[in-house]
Parts: C-alpha cells; sequence; structure tokens
C-alpha cells in the first residue's frame, strides 16, 4: 500500500496544485493568497515567502497522502466519483473558511470554478492510481 507509487502520486500532486495556485494567484483566478494563512499567525508572519510556499507543500503532500489511502478503500467505485465529490465538498469548506461567508449560498456563489477544476484534476490523479494499485495488488 504504501510504496513508492504513494509517495511519487502525493509529491507530484503536491507540486501541480502549489505550481497551479501560484498561476491563479498571478493571474488572479482566485482572489485570495495561498500563503495568506502565514498573516495569522505571529511566527509565520516574518518568514520569507518561499518558506510558506515550502510549507503549504508540506501540507498539501500529507493532506493527498492521507486521501490517497482513503480513495484506496473505495476501489468498488469509479475513480472520478470521490474525485468530483470530495473536491466540491473541500472547495466549498476551504472558500467558507477563506471568505467568511455568513450563508452557504454566498460560499457557492463565490467559488473559483479554475480552483475547482484543478483540485478535481488533482484528485482524480490520486483517485485513479490508489484505486488501479489497490486492484493490483489484488491480482499479485
Amino acid at each position: 500500500m504504501i510504496d513508492r507509487t504513494f509517495f511519487l502520486t502525493s509529491f507530484f500532486s503536491a507540486i501541480f496544485m502549489v505550481i497551479s495556485l501560484k498561476i491563479m494567484e498571478l493571474f488572479d483566478f482566485i482572489k485570495w493568497s495561498p500563503i495568506g494563512w502565514a498573516k495569522n499567525w505571529s511566527a509565520f508572519s516574518a518568514i520569507h515567502y518561499t518558506i510558506k510556499w515550502s510549507m503549504l507543500f508540506i501540507a498539501l503532500f500529507i493532506v493527498f497522502a492521507v486521501l490517497y489511502i482513503l480513495i484506496s478503500f473505495l476501489d468498488s467505485i469509479p475513480p472520478s466519483i470521490p474525485a468530483i465529490i470530495i473536491s466540491i465538498i473541500g472547495i466549498i469548506v476551504l472558500e467558507w473558511f477563506i471568505n467568511h461567508s455568513t450563508t452557504p449560498w454566498d460560499t457557492i456563489q463565490s467559488i473559483s470554478i479554475p480552483l475547482l477544476s484543478v483540485t478535481a484534476i488533482v484528485l482524480r490523479f490520486i483517485a485513479g492510481t490508489a484505486v488501479f494499485h489497490k486492484e493490483l495488488s489484488r491480482k499479485v
């Protein structure tokens, strides 16, 4: 279960997500900063932005590794379904926390479609890989 493919899938998913977040921030596809969390924590507010991006990469690597493990248990479901469901729920929760919306409808209206698309692509990659390797391990 936890092998080289597990680490490489999580690693490249985190790299792609960090690069995508930087591009979306650069072209104003998202109205918030991916490293804006550091402003709220005084210990991280004075550190260099590359360290903040590195910490975001590590956090995404851990999240994607946990999702890889969890999704591998859903091998009887097509990988696209959990990827879409998790990305929609995850983006709604993320936007709700970032924008501090008062109602869920305000949150749904402020969702960034490019962010939702990239998240769905990354989660589909993770889900497809996890399910494939789970099925492959049963055959061996």
